[in-house]
């Protein structure tokens, strides 16, 4: 069994879920189902894009002066039994947007979630308490799963819009996502969340959270020290303009100005769209750059470059470059003795990966996407999936390259067969 399936994706499960691919799960009859819109886990026609609405509009850094506060809540880690990985992927988001942060504070399950609760939100002087707080961890059916309950105690308004599209992002990917019981909504001029404990969990929240996050900030700041919701860091603030008794011979003089105004406006308007064309050119040719040696553009019976992925998406403005290589391994479920792993695709799978790659590159404007897939027979210890995103700050390239290699298992129609040392195989992926 290759890497791309579970080594490469241990995700702590408390109080979350376990973000495997659904590859394994389709064979290509049911992949064909899910393109013709039949329901899998749920219709495809409810799924909602998520390309991110005015997100390229904002200042990177909206937290800036801002505190940020990350709970992770998990019994084992507070221990010392457990390592938490979810923890430092919020911390560096969050950095990354300019808050104030510090690293994780972990907590066991139960009272002491409450008990760092009123801490940051009550105990804390008012100028201290943080903007943003989220929790990861706790929010599943376990008798010690109590974080939403705990967090409840204290809010004042609840964000069950926030919520719901947590739990739809999530059910786009697999059924145990409804699960969950987290909760969102405001404490004062806080935003507190409750996200899954599993690194997938927390990714997919990132997900949701960050094209929306400058907006609730400005909503909560509302008021205060003269702010308003439209200082989002999207939309200008508005002046205040207090129009004087004009007499009849300022009116000509007036509309000449507001002539050139409205050509000076023109012009930058369609700067901006050669600018953006430009982008799409960029992005499309990126897109459409294949191996010569590939089943079509993505996929691949020769061995995957990962340096040449890299060298296709690293710019002199990439800051961050995330790799994602998925390596078959000598064993699957519990059953050892993997020695060969042989790779089929349907027809349509390079077609398919295509429009997936370009749906990526739409829904993350700022990444650079580069992707492989293996077909054939492969050995132990060769890459069978490569991802490669490069942005200016690591938040957007981890993010991107996470979710790319989801949607490619999810719905690139490939399956495999699995030989082992004793002569036997089995297939994975056919119903």
């Amino acid at each position: 069994m290759d890497d791309e399936r579970h080594q490469t994706e241990r995700h702590q499960t408390t109080g979350g879920h376990d973000h495997r691919g659904r590859h394994e799960r389709l064979g290509p009859s049911s992949r064909r189902r899910a393109r013709d819109g039949v329901r899998l886990t749920r219709p495809e026609s409810d799924r909602r894009p998520r390309t991110a609405t005015r997100g390229g509009d904002r200042s990177p850094t909206f937290g800036e002066g801002r505190r940020a506060v990350v709970l992770v809540v998990s019994t084992t880690a507070a221990a010392g039994t457990a390592v938490d990985s979810a923890g430092p992927l919020l911390v560096g988001w969050l950095s990354e947007r300019g808050y104030r942060i510090d690293a994780a504070q972990i907590v066991p399950d139960g009272p002491a979630v409450g008990e760092a609760l009123a801490h940051h939100l009550q105990e804390l002087p008012e100028a201290q308490r943080p903007r943003i707080l989220v929790t990861t961890g706790g929010t599943g059916l376990a008798p010690d799963d109590h974080t939403p309950e705990e967090t409840r105690r204290f809010l004042e308004k609840e964000a069950t819009g926030i919520v719901q599209a947590l739990v739809d992002h999530g059910l786009a990917k697999l059924p145990e996502a409804a699960m969950s019981r987290g909760t969102a909504g405001a404490v004062g001029r806080t935003f507190v969340v409750n996200l899954p404990g599993s690194v997938g969990g927390v990714k997919d929240g990132m997900t949701v959270l960050d094209p929306i996050l400058h907006h609730i900030q400005a909503q909560l700041e509302d008021g205060l020290d003269g702010a308003t919701a439209a200082d989002d860091g999207v939309h200008p603030p508005r002046e205040q303009v207090t129009k004087p008794e004009a007499h009849a011979e300022q009116s000509e003089p007036a509309e000449q100005v507001e002539q050139v105004e409205l050509v000076e406006q023109t012009e930058l308007v369609a700067q901006a769209e050669v600018v953006a064309q430009a982008e799409i050119v960029d992005q499309t040719q990126l897109v459409g750059q294949a191996d010569e040696t590939a089943q079509g553009g993505h996929l691949t019976v020769e061995p995957i470059d990962a340096t040449a992925g890299e060298a296709h998406v690293v710019t002199s403005r990439t800051g961050a470059v995330a790799l994602f290589r998925g390596v078959v391994r000598d064993h699957d479920s519990g059953r050892e003795g993997v020695v060969v792993l042989e790779y089929t695709a349907h027809p349509d799978a390079d077609r398919i990966f295509a429009e997936v790659l370009d749906e990526a590159h739409r829904d993350y404007p700022d990444v650079r996407l580069w992707a492989r897939h293996r077909v054939g027979r492969l050995a132990v210890g060769d890459d069978a999936l490569v991802v490669v995103a490069a942005s200016a700050h690591r938040g957007q390239a981890f993010a991107a390259c996470a979710e790319l290699v989801d949607r490619i298992k999810a719905r690139v129609p490939i399956w495999k067969r699995q030989e082992y040392a004793d002569g036997t195989h089995d297939w994975v992926g056919i119903e």
